[in-house]
């Protein structure tokens, strides 16, 4: 994980470190204000602090294509398990740039036999109405098997407790592209950020792309013992890493009533070219494969000029399907984030940003 945090350390102090160039500032103060202000407003001068409650889950599922099965042991989903008060964090937004921390709260003291499982979670977004470049890392660790009753039911039906994997871990590095086709009238951030206000209606084609690294690991086969039998080579599968990279399109809309409250949405899908490397435990193969990519999200709430409170649901998946073992990626999640504008006065180090080519380009 330190690694995920470096690339965030970099990516966020490279910009402050620019050398001036004033021709730069007279070109973005032209771009910043190229959209419509009788449909969205920006919080151009603002230190916005936030506070979010978020529930997470992530689900892995696994299926064989290998031989035939008439036990119906193949299917096998690793679900997390985390109590309903979920995840805390804080979001710090100025300008462009956009900060968001969060990490599990403590265990609840039952779980249903399905154990529970530790989130950590951190964002960086960078970019305005024209564009956005989302940068983030999850981690999960401790899973437990939805589908036990259908390969031990019996010990399943007397104790209730599922087939749990306590050091399964799952990270996620990705940074996404996305580009605004009608961006003078719809703001993206205004939905699903915090330093712009939709006034009214709009909506917008995407486009964009991705890069991320998925890693899975455990300290023991994946699969269940009795179900081994079924995966041939891959029975003692322990980890998955793959490599990917996407593009895809999209669109994106917001319903705004009383220019405050709002309801917006959006959804992109695209392929994805995938390396991936299978640790079998006492070997390892490498596959290259197009797969699929997706998210979608919807978001609801009250925006005015100081307090906004933002309601958010979103839905990621990631289809890594072979000929012989297939796996899917799917995670859900949901956000209630409340937060405040406070005005202030432009630091100077950022007002000599300002004047930078970087900051023209972002």
């Amino acid at each position: 994980m330190q690694k995920f945090l470096f690339i965030f350390f970099i990516l966020f102090t490279t910009a402050i470190s620019a050398q001036t160039n004033t021709d730069a500032q007279v070109v973005i103060e032209k771009k910043a204000r190229k959209w419509d202000t009788l449909k969205y407003q920006k919080f151009e001068r603002a230190l916005i602090v936030g506070l979010y409650q978020q529930y997470r889950t992530f689900n892995i599922d696994f299926e064989q294509t290998i031989n035939r099965d008439t036990l119906n042991l193949s299917s096998h989903t690793y679900s997390t398990e985390i109590d309903f008060s979920g995840a805390a964090g804080v979001v710090l937004n100025y300008d462009k740039f956009q900060l968001s921390i969060s990490q599990g709260i403590s265990p609840p003291s039952t779980a249903g036999g399905k154990g529970h499982t530790n989130v950590f979670g951190l964002g960086l977004s960078v970019g305005d109405n024209r564009w956005v470049s989302e940068t983030y890392f999850k981690r999960f660790k401790g899973f437990y098997n939805s589908t036990t009753p259908n390969f031990d039911s019996s010990n399943y039906n007397q104790t209730k407790q599922y087939y749990l994997q306590p050091s399964m871990v799952t990270s996620l590095f990705m940074t996404r592209f996305m580009r605004f086709r009608n961006h003078e009238k719809y703001s993206y951030k205004a939905g699903f950020g915090c330093n712009y206000r939709q006034l009214k209606s709009a909506a917008s084609f995407i486009w964009g792309g991705s890069f991320s690294v998925f890693d899975l690991k455990n300290d023991s086969a994946i699969i269940p013992q009795k179900a081994r039998y079924l995966y041939n080579d891959y029975s003692n599968m322990k980890g998955i890493r793959s490599v990917n990279l996407s593009a895809n399109v999209g669109i994106a809309a917001t319903i705004v009533i009383f220019k405050a409250w709002f309801i917006g949405g959006y959804f992109t899908l695209g392929p994805e070219q995938q390396w991936r490397n299978y640790n079998l435990t006492t070997s390892y193969r490498t596959i290259s494969y197009i797969g699929w990519s997706g998210t979608g999200r919807v978001s609801f709430g009250l925006n005015m000029k100081r307090f906004y409170m933002i309601w958010a649901i979103a839905r990621d998946y990631n289809v890594y399907n072979s000929t012989k073992v297939s796996a899917t990626t799917s995670s859900y999640t949901a956000n209630t984030t409340f937060g405040w504008r406070f005005k202030n006065k432009t630091p100077k180090f950022y007002e000599k940003f300002m004047k930078t080519k970087i900051y023209s380009y972002l």
